[in-house]
């Protein structure tokens, strides 16, 4: 009787109350290494054709760090309570503002700036969105 077997897992325990665990590789791994994109972005936007500086490698450090820890924090704290649409809101608000402010960090005006992280956020709006809708 094949259709009487137990679960997989732990015994006397279902998968819908399995533990998973908080932190994984995957969870921390992404966020890292957009801080580490981010921070370099940002350092050489400081730059700005110049030479390496300490001011610059402690901007990149300190604005990657800022951007990763907001990225772990969004990931994991955002529980399936909150509504679809405003999950992929922040996520949109998010990108549109890191985004932003590097843009103008090169000299463009702020009103290219502001349409770009504008145009930015609304992509990733609607592509998380997307995400949410179709696998939960």
């Amino acid at each position: 009787m094949s259709h009487a077997a137990p679960a997989r897992g732990t015994p006397g325990r279902s998968r819908s109350t399995a533990r998973h665990p908080a932190t994984t590789r995957a969870s921390i791994g992404w966020p890292l290494v957009l801080a580490v994109l981010y921070g370099c972005w940002g350092a050489t936007m400081d730059r700005d054709a110049g030479p390496i500086t300490w001011g610059n490698v402690l901007f990149g450090i300190l604005s990657g760090l800022v951007v990763g820890v907001l990225a772990f924090v969004l990931h994991k704290g955002m529980t399936r309570a909150i509504p679809q649409e405003v999950r992929a809101a922040v996520w949109g608000v998010f990108a549109g503002v890191s985004f932003g402010y590097l843009y103008s960090l090169s000299g463009a005006s702020a009103l290219r700036a502001v349409g770009l992280g504008l145009a930015l956020g609304l992509a990733v709006l609607a592509s998380v969105f997307y995400r949410y809708h179709t696998k939960e």
